[in-house]
């Protein structure tokens, strides 16, 4: 959703480097164009400093950039903007290191809890830390016995809470997902909730607790975050779930964000779509869970758990007629799929809607397409499906101590498979970048960077095509490739300044942390400036 903006007074940038995605990428920074013409929000012009200067004998106001480097408004394409606001607001256990640390800052938190309110803490991630485990109901219950705590996992897709979280959050036992002390049904509850049971319970039942106001400060809030990073527009999903009722949310705010965003509604509701006049539909539909969780459907079992190979959250036929009801409206579909079973499931009901009801460029996406077969991504390059994809995670699966415990998971062969963007692209997919905020932050610079240098040299892509992906690829994503993407005559003036040269940063040897560490000194939004503060 493009917001009706005030008319920006029409501007001459100079002494700048323009790096338009698509201009060779051979070109070095002293050989772009060094100025830029912006009237009514859009380009119109772009060159060197002595061919527009009559644009300011035309009253253009002349805005001197410093020789920064400017690319287009970077995309991220798969995010939970409200979600994302919600943790920037609450508790973030992060940067905790050892099982004492989390545990002290739930009872801190605690003690400045109301009986009913339950203490929420964000971004957590048990191999940051020594013990390289969760917290047991029961440290929880002693760290604050008489407040709920609640621990969500950095992926979202599983949380641990303490006795008193479970009543307040009226957690039934039995609930699919949540791990139980044996294997009776209805056994007494660990407080580990995951797939499905957190998407079904824990997150409808955490919105239901705040207020709107809060919802609309969460929106603000993380619209910030990712201007600071050079984002200028957010593909958000929204309700569903995960966040019921959000996507209304996102929209009646979307005209007083700084930024553009554009809503995918994460339910398979096509009633609900159509009230909220989106052409799409998707997002985090869950076709199945998350890897690290063990939840994410495999053909073979996890290799550390022989008896778990995931599940899928939906049957062939129930994603089969969703797809083909969404596909006959002409609606642009989403769907989750961490690994290749969940993958296979939306690849077939693709496939088989647009026989039974062809349909040309439809641009159906897979959001996160992790873990495919290579019989899989050739499938996709015939289907015309997008591949919306997070190259951020790269550094968190493989970082370095990550790489024995992808082995665990999956063994030496099959991980070989994780996020391979070469092949991907060598195949014709299109390939659109994202973080999955609040799962990784904004920071489209770290993704593009990771996408590069990735751990399994054969699967590195060039830093160009990496930039594509946060701007071209992105915007033709959600078919707003003649407004966004570029730096070129017609395009909207959506801009990110940059402290640097993303490609000549790399080809003159940088590191993937020189590129990640690029500063990011602006951004301007319909051809106006936005301060990086509120």
């Amino acid at each position: 959703m493009t917001a009706a903006r005030p008319q920006a007074r029409p501007r001459l940038l100079v002494n700048a480097r323009f790096r338009d995605p698509l201009a060779p990428a051979t070109l070095r920074g002293a050989d772009l164009p060094d100025a830029m013409a912006v009237e009514g929000g859009r380009i119109v012009a772009v060159g060197r400093a002595a061919e527009l200067a009559p644009f300011a004998d035309r009253g253009f106001l002349r805005a001197d950039l410093g020789g920064a480097t400017v690319v287009p408004g970077l995309i991220d394409c798969h995010s939970h903007l409200l979600l994302t606001g919600i943790m920037d607001l609450g508790m973030d256990v992060s940067m905790a290191r050892t099982l004492d640390e989390v545990l002290a800052m739930a009872a801190d938190a605690a003690r400045d809890a109301s009986p009913d309110e339950v203490v929420y803490g964000f971004r957590f991630e048990e191999l940051d830390l020594a013990e390289r485990r969760m917290p047991t109901r029961a440290e929880l219950d002693r760290a604050a016995p008489d407040r709920a705590v609640l621990l969500m996992h950095a992926t979202c897709h599983r949380c641990v809470m303490n006795s008193r979280a479970l009543k307040l959050l009226a957690v039934p036992r039995g609930l699919p997902g949540a791990d139980a002390e044996d294997s009776r049904p209805g056994g007494h509850l660990t407080g580990v909730v995951r797939d499905p049971g957190i998407l079904t319970w824990v997150f409808p039942a955490m919105l239901r607790g705040l207020e709107r106001g809060h919802l609309d400060a969460a929106a603000q809030s993380a619209s910030w975050s990712a201007l600071r990073r050079g984002i200028t527009t957010v593909h958000s999903m929204e309700g569903g779930e995960l966040t019921p009722g959000c996507s209304a949310v996102l929209l009646d705010n979307a005209s007083r964000l700084p930024l553009r965003v554009v809503c995918w509604n994460q339910s398979m509701d096509l009633t609900e779509v159509e009230r909220l006049s989106l052409p799409r539909v998707g997002g985090c539909i869950c076709a199945d869970g998350e890897l690290d969780a063990r939840t994410a459907a495999l053909f073979e079992p996890y290799s550390d758990d022989p008896d778990n190979d995931g599940a899928l959250l939906y049957t062939q036929w129930e994603m089969n007629d969703f797809v083909l009801s969404a596909h006959s409206r002409g609606l642009q579909v989403a769907v989750h799929c961490e690994s290749e079973r969940a993958i296979d499931q939306v690849l077939r009901a693709i496939e088989r809607a647009q026989r039974l009801e062809p349909r040309a460029d439809c641009r159906h996406r897979i959001e996160h397409f992790e873990l495919p077969t290579w019989d899989q991504i050739d499938r996709m390059a015939r289907a015309g499906v997008v591949a919306s994809m997070q190259p951020a995670f790269v550094e968190s699966y493989f970082g370095d101590d990550r790489m024995a415990h992808l082995a665990s998971l999956f063994g030496p062969h099959r991980m070989r498979r994780l996020h391979p963007y070469r092949t991907i692209l060598d195949a014709g997919v299109r390939v659109c970048g994202g973080s999955d905020s609040p799962v990784t932050g904004y920071d489209p610079l770290r993704g593009m960077a990771c996408a590069v240098a990735h751990p399994f040299a054969e699967q590195s892509v060039t830093m160009a095509e990496a930039l594509r992906m946060f701007t071209t690829e992105a915007a033709f994503s959600t078919f707003e490739e003649a407004d966004k993407g570029r730096l070129a005559p017609g395009m909207l003036a959506d801009l990110a300044v940059l402290g640097g040269d993303p490609l000549d940063t790399w080809n003159a040897g940088g590191t993937r942390e020189d590129v990640a560490s690029i500063p990011v000194l602006g951004a301007w939004v319909g051809g106006r400036p936005v301060d990086p503060e509120p």
